[in-house]
């Protein structure tokens, strides 16, 4: 599985568009996040009327993943193209409701922690003795508690969106029924493992490139400038790449789960690519033209691809019909195929030499007569 999701970004339909756009948008919503948060701290009011072009770029790029899993769980080895912008806003925006569902819990519990501690900091008139203890007991139970449901976040909110993925249904995504049956499974703890483990170690593969950039400064200004700009792009590409990979490592995972809820029957040691072990498609999506040929790509191509949707069986008149054969001129010559005619039929038997001397014989006898 782990090979397998590091191919898939560069099996898209259109791997180089793809790549290039979902780069673009990774590291302009990183930007914008920067800019947004200098925003609040200049003028509240500009941060809040820049806030939804802010996330509009990272809506863009949630509901794009949401395709990915959906691909692994169609065990889909293809990523899908930047297409219908409208549908991954969308998707994008029921990938966030799911995420900020999941993340009350958390808030309730840094609530607690944060009131409490801003409490003791204050240190208001009367709070002493029993408030203090009380104050410090909610510090412990809402850091502990926050600590604790963070890890349980990391491990449920990849299934919920997975959930989403194949029902297209917010509801359904926070199901604890649906999502239990999910995340107990062993092939998508097989699979958040590997996500979680590109999206934590795949990003230490470009530390030294930025070490080789401070270190080119201690010689050149400019050159370090250069190198860290180049490290910079290499790390936006990284990072799509890896959530890519997750994303579909996660979608793969939960694939045989969600196949037996929906009551398929699955092997959950199928092999990757292994066509036929899940049925799941996105809803609210009709069925699309190709990606080649909605990014202008290709179109011949997918033209010839979809005349044959029954495995490559040929459908034509002389279907089934043998192919004379080129090499005999004979075969296409009506005088040929006379003669062959005539060939094959038997001939009538010969007169033997002692019955043609008695016909002989009778026959001077008559004219004697």
């Amino acid at each position: 599985m782990l090979s397998e999701a590091l191919r898939v970004p560069s099996r898209a339909a259109d791997a180089t568009g793809t790549l290039l756009v979902g780069t673009v948008l990774t590291g302009a919503t990183a930007i914008a996040a920067v800019g947004w948060i200098a925003l609040l701290t200049v003028d509240l009011r500009f941060g809040i009327a820049a806030t939804p072009i802010v996330f509009l770029l990272g809506l863009v790029v949630r509901g794009y993943l949401v395709g990915v899993v959906a691909a692994g769980i169609d065990d889909r080895s293809v990523a899908p193209s930047f297409v219908r912008w409208g549908s991954l806003l969308w998707d994008g925006v029921r990938s966030a409701t799911v995420s900020v569902v999941y993340a009350l819990p958390a808030a309730v519990c840094l609530g607690l922690a944060a009131g409490a501690g801003a409490a003791t900091v204050l240190d208001p008139p009367g709070f002493e003795g029993a408030p203090q203890v009380l104050a410090a007991v909610a510090i412990l139970i809402g850091g502990f508690g926050l600590l604790c449901y963070l890890l349980v976040y990391l491990y449920l909110r990849p299934a919920a969106r997975a959930v989403l993925a194949a029902t297209g249904s917010v509801r359904a995504a926070i199901d604890p029924r649906r999502i239990l049956a999910v995340s107990l499974s062993g092939p998508y703890l097989t699979g958040w493992l590997i996500a979680m483990g590109l999206l934590t170690v795949g990003p230490l593969l470009v530390t030294p490139l930025f070490i080789l950039s401070g270190l080119a400064g201690l010689y050149d200004v400019a050159l370090a400038a250069i190198g860290g700009l180049l490290t910079l792009g290499v790390a936006v590409v990284l990072v799509f790449w890896l959530r890519m990979s997750a994303a579909w490592a996660i979608g793969r995972g939960a694939g045989p789960a969600l196949a037996t809820e929906a009551g398929v029957a699955v092997g959950a040691g199928d092999p990757p690519g292994a066509s036929g072990t899940t049925a799941v498609t996105v809803p609210d999506r009709p069925t699309e033209a190709p990606a080649a040929v909605q990014v202008g790509r290709g179109i011949d191509d997918a033209l010839t691809t979809t005349q044959q949707t029954d495995g490559g069986a040929d459908r034509s008149i002389n279907a089934g019909r043998p192919e004379p054969s080129t090499g005999s001129p004979a075969a296409s010559s009506p005088k040929a195929t006379t003669e062959s005619a005539g060939d094959s039929m038997p001939e009538p038997a010969s007169p033997t030499a002692a019955e043609g001397d008695d016909a002989s014989d009778g026959l001077w006898d008559t004219v004697d007569e």
